[in-house]
């Protein structure tokens, strides 16, 4: 390779570092959010909690934006195939399940309780983004655990939950 092709792909790799660089810099996530709405945001997670140890259905589905909001664990794939043999078009998530959620609150006889760990809150505007670890506590002993997601809307000027996905790795 000569002295000048060799200078001039230096240069094009140089140039291409610097240009890269700079896109970086730039390229923080940017949130319009207020203290007020992320305490308020906070505020729906800790009666989602409550109502769980009143075991309220009510109370817990006041707090949907809608009764049929995304409310699922994340299935392994190994479970997306078994349910994949019953119907093809399985698209590994299903319908919601919060109808058996709430139907488990108003019927247990055990005590019931979800814990949050490392709550992180993001809002830009009307839209919220909470992410925590979480353990599902069956009379006071760990059933099951994993990382919770869910998408929040502020409505009417009050906060809403929109979805509820969530891992689930099994304590028994």
């Amino acid at each position: 390779m000569s002295n000048k092709r060799a200078g001039a792909v230096f240069i094009m790799f140089l140039t291409c570092g610097v240009i890269t660089q700079a896109f970086a810099q730039n390229r923080e996530l940017r949130f319009n959010s207020n203290a007020e709405d992320i305490r308020n945001i906070g505020n729906l997670v800790e009666e989602f909690r409550l109502a769980i140890i009143r075991k309220d259905p009510y109370a817990l589905t006041k707090l949907m934006l809608y009764p049929n909001v995304l409310f699922h664990s994340i299935d392994n794939q190994e479970s997306v195939d078994n349910a994949r043999k019953v119907n093809a078009q399985f698209d590994g998530i299903g319908p919601s399940a919060l109808d058996g959620f709430v139907t488990l609150l108003a019927t247990s006889k055990d005590k019931l309780e979800e814990t949050f760990q490392d709550i992180e809150i993001r809002q830009d505007g009307d839209l919220g983004l909470v992410t925590f670890n979480y353990d599902f506590l069956i009379n006071d002993k760990i059933h099951h655990s994993g990382l919770e997601h869910w998408q929040v809307r502020k409505i009417d000027g009050q906060w809403k939950i929109l979805s509820v996905t969530w891992t689930k790795y099994s304590h028994s």
